[in-house]
Formats: structure tokens, C-alpha cells, sequence
């Protein structure tokens, strides 16, 4: 039997889009109601400004979300006895399921826009903010990722290197605070969560190889992890 875990595909994305996805919805849907509400009605001008400020507060809390236990619960719960009773690996079974809360990621701003434009008027696609979103998940998402691999705490622990890191970010490009070195040496190992925010130049050049890099070290550090520690006693067929 094939190790390749493409028979789990579909409830992957059927448990995703009745938790992730139905929260999504009730966002948007949310939008439109209170954006239809507002008197006298804004121009449809100042829906992009909107959007951005939307993606912004609520992007990284539907990372944690879509990235949450993603690990650590099925085996807390026991689940991988019977998920991994068959000849299937577990680094393909959960990269799968880490790039199916990717897809669900990069659906944000498109649904975003298309509530705002069904209560204001036609709003074009801002597509750069996909991107954004999309090497936000691969930071945040990774690092949640790879604690859900030994620790159950992986959102509370990835949310709070996400905001060690965006306040030694301030206070590095502050003029009036002068980090000693031991905090620049943090500040340089934790992820460039900075590279990827809204109000951030475009991702060029070495930006962008670093945060390529990084993410892509965290993500196959949480394989490599998934590969040799074991899930649980009598659970890895």
C-alpha cells in the first residue's frame, strides 16, 4: 500500500472547512452585515483600505487556527493509533494537512474582498496580499508546525515568539533605544515576521531568500522531527 496519504485528503479538507472554514465564513458574513448597516453608505473607494486593516488584525489569528494541535492533538487524543494503523507516513500525512491550512490562508483576502464588494460596490482583488498572507503562514505557521511535533502549548508558544519578536523588531528600528547585543542575537534567530507584515517593502532579494529559508527550515525541521521521535508507544504501524 502507498505511503502517500492522498486517500485522506478529502476529510482533511471536509474537518478543515467545518472548523477553519465555517469561522471564515462567519467573518465575512459578519463584514457584509455590518458594512451594509453603516449610514450613510462609504464609497466603495475606501474598501481596499478596509480590507488591508481586516487582513492585518485577524491574519495571524487564522494562522493559529489553521495550525493549532495540529500534531500534538491526535496524539493527545490517541488518534494516530488508528490514523497510522496503515502503512502511511506521518511527515507526508501532516505536511498535507499543513498545506491545506495554507490553502485555506490564501482564500482570506478573496473572500474578504468579495464581502466588502457585495456591500459597497465592485472592489478589485489586491493579489499581493495572498502573498503576504501565504509567507505569514509559512513563518508562523512552520513554527507552530514544528512545536506541535513535541509540545502541546504550539499556538500559545508560536504567538508568543510572534510578539517577542514584532517588540524587539520596534525597539531594534527604534532611534531612541539601543538593544543590548544578547537581545540583537535573539532578534536575529527568531523568525523575520517583519518581512512579511502589510505596511513591509515588497519581499526581494535577500528579504526574500531568508524568509524562504527560514520557513522552509522550520517546515522540514517538523518532518524530520515527525520522522524519527515517535508518535506514541504501538502507534506507528
Amino acid at each position: 500500500m502507498s505511503r502517500i496519504p492522498i486517500r485522506y485528503l478529502p476529510w482533511m479538507l471536509r474537518d478543515l472547512l467545518r472548523t477553519q472554514g465555517l469561522v471564515l465564513f462567519a467573518i465575512s458574513l459578519l463584514i457584509y452585515v455590518i458594512t451594509v448597516r453603516i449610514s450613510p453608505r462609504p464609497p466603495a473607494t475606501i474598501g481596499p483600505d478596509w480590507i488591508r486593516n481586516m487582513v492585518q488584525q485577524s491574519g495571524w489569528i487564522f494562522i493559529l487556527l489553521c495550525t493549532s494541535e495540529m500534531v500534538s492533538g491526535d496524539r493527545i487524543q490517541g488518534y494516530y493509533r488508528s490514523i497510522f494503523s496503515r502503512p502511511v507516513s506521518p511527515p507526508l500525512y501532516y505536511l498535507q494537512r499543513w498545506l491545506l491550512g495554507a490553502l485555506l490562508v490564501a482564500v482570506m483576502a478573496p473572500v474578504y474582498t468579495l464581502s466588502f464588494s457585495l456591500a459597497l460596490g465592485h472592489i478589485p482583488m489586491e493579489w499581493s496580499l495572498v502573498g503576504r498572507l501565504e509567507s505569514f503562514y509559512l513563518l508562523l505557521g512552520g513554527l507552530v508546525f514544528l512545536v506541535s511535533t513535541v509540545l502541546r502549548a504550539d499556538w500559545l508558544l508560536g504567538l508568543m515568539v510572534f510578539m517577542l519578536q514584532s517588540m524587539l523588531n520596534a525597539l531594534h528600528h527604534s532611534p531612541q533605544i539601543d538593544l543590548s547585543s544578547f537581545w540583537v542575537f535573539v532578534y536575529q534567530l527568531l523568525p523575520p515576521f517583519h518581512l512579511t507584515g502589510l505596511n513591509a517593502p515588497p519581499l526581494t532579494g535577500s528579504d526574500l531568500t531568508h524568509v524562504l529559508l527560514y520557513g522552509a527550515g522550520l517546515v522540514l525541521a517538523a518532518l524530520a522531527v515527525l520522522r524519527w521521535r515517535p508518535l506514541g508507544a504501538g502507534g506507528r504501524a
